[in-house]
């Protein structure tokens, strides 16, 4: 089943907690990825602002990303997050259309 539903996280960290941060994360993406109803997650860092990331994650639909986050291994990573986390905002976004990018060399032309 494709994804119905991306989740944007826009996560702000304690300044020198960035690097704690992103292990945490990536430990957590892997055992996130073994899940059947995710499809694909990705972490950014704002440009030209250490202590600003976004999360984009792509679940099969709501209720299914609903019962990943009331799951026993979220809310241990949620309880170790907190402590590092500043502030954020959770979006929950509905797919609508995709158009993938052509070949062309934008730069020539």
């Amino acid at each position: 089943m494709s994804a119905g539903l991306r989740v944007l996280l826009e996560i702000r960290i304690a300044p020198g907690r960035e690097a704690d941060f992103e292990e945490l994360w990536r430990e957590h993406a892997e055992h996130v990825r073994g899940l059947p109803d995710n499809h694909g997650q990705q972490l950014y860092r704002l440009a030209g602002s250490d202590g600003h990331y976004t999360v984009l994650t792509d679940w099969t639909d709501e209720p299914s990303f609903r019962a990943f986050e009331r799951s026993d291994a979220q809310q241990a990573y949620l309880g170790r997050l907190w402590s590092m986390r500043e502030g954020g905002a959770m979006s929950l976004l509905e797919p609508l259309h995709r158009l993938s990018g052509t070949p062309t060399n934008w730069r020539n032309a």
